[in-house]
């Protein structure tokens, strides 16, 4: 009974301090065309998408160019989710018109496009599991036609 216990004993052991498995993340970002700094969260799934509370990393950047990219470094294996968005004006925030609809620049994971009704984790969800991993997405300049 006792090499079974200390079997348990160790099993449990080298679960527990067992180091998170990590890796980088690199976001592409494309068809920008207008100014202002780039804000990209990476969310973990909870709450409504996207939610302040489940922000896992955050960067912002300046876009010279028609494309751009961010790099996050040690961010744990999973699932996660990307919402963008380009502050034109520099007040803090994504700028919204009627219904909500974005009147700045803004991009979800796995180029989710909103028709009718938001994004959701699980629309905008990929799996986060290599040691180098990227993303590709697209800036969507206008709901209403254009890009």
């Amino acid at each position: 009974m006792k090499p079974i216990l200390a079997l348990m004993l160790v099993a449990l052991m080298t679960t527990a301090f067992r180091s998170e498995t990590k890796g980088s993340l690199q976001i592409s970002l494309s068809n920008i065309t207008k100014t202002g700094k780039i804000n990209v969260a990476i969310y973990r799934e909870g709450g409504e998408f996207p939610d302040d509370k489940f922000i896992v990393k955050t960067q912002t950047g300046e876009c010279k160019s028609g494309v751009c990219s961010f790099q996050f470094e040690d961010i744990p294996f999973g699932e996660y989710a990307i919402a963008i968005y380009q502050d034109e004006n520099g007040n803090g925030k994504l700028d919204t018109g009627a219904f909500g609809v974005p009147t700045e620049p803004f991009a979800f994971s796995n180029n989710f496009k909103p028709r009718w009704g938001g994004p959701t984790f699980e629309k905008c969800s990929f799996k986060f599991e290599q040691d180098k991993q990227s993303v590709s997405i697209a800036m969507i300049n206008s709901l209403f036609g254009g890009d």
